[in-house]
């Protein structure tokens, strides 16, 4: 049986028209939302910059659909959001000088 897609509330309507999709096209999307949310925790937490009105707008959205995409695939929050962080502060800049070489 098809969910009801009409919802006086458009942000619940877009969550419930994304669990209808199939696979593939969730897991593209899933993967897009990945990598716009890393750069903006990036952005965010790693360079210390503030998100602008529009990249906030942008996150929230992602966010809401990531989550919700997520959750089809039995993911939970917390799986989720480790997904999110994995590998983030790690230093991805190479520096050879003895004073970073040293444990």
């Amino acid at each position: 049986m098809m969910k009801n897609l009409y919802s006086k509330d458009p942000k619940q309507a877009m969550a419930d028209y994304l669990t209808t999709l199939r696979d593939d096209v969730k897991k593209t999307i899933l993967s897009q939302h990945l990598a716009a949310l890393r750069s903006y925790l990036r952005k965010a937490f790693v360079d210390k910059h503030e998100l602008t009105r529009e990249e906030n707008m942008d996150r929230q959205v992602r966010m809401r659909e990531f989550l919700t995409i997520g959750k089809s695939f039995g993911l939970t929050d917390k799986q989720l959001v480790a997904h999110l962080f994995k590998g983030l502060f790690k230093n991805t800049q190479v520096c050879e000088c003895a004073e970073c070489a040293t444990p």
